[in-house]
């Protein structure tokens, strides 16, 4: 099993990107790459160490869903906000988001550990997040920055 790691700079602040992974209406409307959906009655966020961090994922062509069942194991707002999914990989996947200040802006970086080996660097699934931060920009009305 492997880790992934991908950054990208945001134009707002910590706060912002903050509130808007932590925001249904906000994270349903950036969250999913290119070619898929999340509906908002999908999406439940306890923001506490134990609460609940669920969302289903539907592609656009096929309807085909993928569930999205996490624990939420550490949260610092606005800083740090980690999940993992017992029911996937052998619960041994975990996701961190840190939104650190920079160059009048955030740069957010998402880790995936547990990850298959295939996953990581694929470059299918750097364009997928790099979607997502794009939407975000969009959403927010913010400029973005690979990094």
């Amino acid at each position: 099993m492997g880790v992934f790691t991908i950054s990208h700079w945001v134009a707002t602040s910590p706060e912002e990107v903050w509130k808007a992974y932590t925001t249904p209406q906000l994270f349903h409307q950036f969250f999913s790459p290119d070619g898929l959906h999340i509906p908002i009655e999908s999406v439940v966020l306890e923001l506490e160490v134990g609460g609940r961090c669920e969302f289903n994922m539907v592609f656009d062509e096929t309807g085909v869903v993928n569930e999205n069942k996490g624990v939420i194991v550490a949260l610092q707002p606005p800083h740090t906000l980690v999940f993992s999914e017992p029911e996937f990989m052998d619960g041994k996947f975990l996701s961190t988001q840190t939104f650190t200040a920079e160059e009048n802006g955030t740069v957010i970086t998402v880790t995936q550990e547990g990850l298959p080996d295939e996953l990581v660097g694929n470059p299918e699934v750097i364009e997928a997040f790099r979607s997502t931060f794009r939407k975000m920009g969009r959403l927010l009305g913010i400029a973005t920055d690979n990094r």
